[in-house]
């Protein structure tokens, strides 16, 4: 009897580990829970961005990180906008980039440092 409770504890952490696997993995795969090295940028909704403002002082007090984002390609443009039409004084920092190896550069410098307001990575 004590070899069968064994083998059906052995099956159920196998289960168990299986389920935490499956279910990690669906995460990552619909964005839901970020695997480490992955920079996630989900713009917030328009009424949910700072103004304007704010944003503008973000960027000019990280000259330095726009710089080095602007150094990760030829492609790189970092520049405050305004995507909501309804919403004119809401705003973001968005980073133009080209190439995958821009994107990569982009997300490896968010991951050290950030402007502290939201970023929309644009492919262009």
């Amino acid at each position: 009897m004590k070899k069968q409770g064994k083998w059906i504890l052995a099956i159920l952490l196998v289960a168990a580990a299986a389920a935490l696997f499956l279910i990690a993995g669906t995460g990552m795969l619909i964005d839901v829970i970020p695997f480490p090295g992955k920079q996630d940028f989900a713009r917030p909704p328009c009424e949910k961005l700072p103004d304007k403002r704010s944003v503008d002082e973000a960027f000019v007090s990280h000259k330095d990180l726009v710089a080095r984002l602007q150094n990760a390609g030829p492609g790189v443009k970092v520049e405050v906008a305004t995507p909501c039409e309804g919403h004119p004084d809401r705003a973001l920092i968005r980073i133009l980039y080209k190439t995958k190896a821009e994107q990569e550069g982009i997300s490896a410098i968010l991951a050290q440092e950030s402007f502290g307001v939201p970023v929309e990575p644009v492919r262009h």
